[in-house]
């Protein structure tokens, strides 16, 4: 079991991370990627295993910390069904900044705070693509795969609405807002 880990001789950010692991807090402090599974993906999955037989009621929440300017589609999404599945409760938590990706893992979590300053991203899905016209073609077709997916989990987990979104990509812009305007829209349950 994971609490008995012994911490010296760990970097500072490491014992950090497990002494808050010890809480059921997980941090989520960095750009999204296939680590991401391993150090938060897993370790929700780990919690649910710990509380298999309570009843959801008597489960303690998992607090997810995120500060991230998002990353690989691909691994967010891995870590968006961890937190869906999930019947352990996975409260989010954002005090600085929750982006592209890591906008859909935060609205993904089953509660969301927010700091008072918090900020808040969201953009239409990208990649680069190189190669013949018939590869560039496929990579547009997944994109547009992954960004209906994304929009869907926005839509079903907020207020927001379908057409604010495609004015967003319609204007070719990064949306940012703040706590309160993700307050009016259903992205915060509460302010704290």
């Amino acid at each position: 079991m994971f609490f008995d880990i012994e911490t010296k001789g760990l970097g500072l950010l490491e014992q950090i991370y497990i002494e808050n692991l010890k809480g059921r807090r997980i941090i989520l402090n960095e750009e999204i990627d296939s680590q991401i599974f391993d150090t938060v993906a897993m370790q929700i999955k780990k919690f649910n295993k710990e509380d298999e037989g309570k009843s959801i009621e008597d489960r303690q929440p998992i607090e997810l910390h995120i500060n991230s300017v998002g990353g690989s589609v691909y691994d967010g999404f891995a870590l968006v069904s961890a937190i869906l599945s999930s019947k352990t409760p996975v409260h989010g938590y954002c005090d600085g900044y929750v982006m592209s990706v890591g906008f859909a893992i935060y609205a993904a979590c089953h509660k969301r705070f927010a700091g008072r300053f918090a900020n808040f991203m969201y953009h239409e899905v990208s990649t680069m693509s190189f190669g013949k016209n018939t590869e560039i073609e496929e990579v547009t077709k997944e994109n547009r795969r992954l960004q209906k997916m994304y929009d869907e989990l926005i839509t079903e987990r907020t207020k927001l609405k379908q057409s604010k979104l495609n004015t967003v990509k319609k204007n070719k812009k990064d949306w940012f807002f703040g706590v309160d305007e993700a307050l009016e829209n259903g992205l915060v349950h509460e302010v704290i």
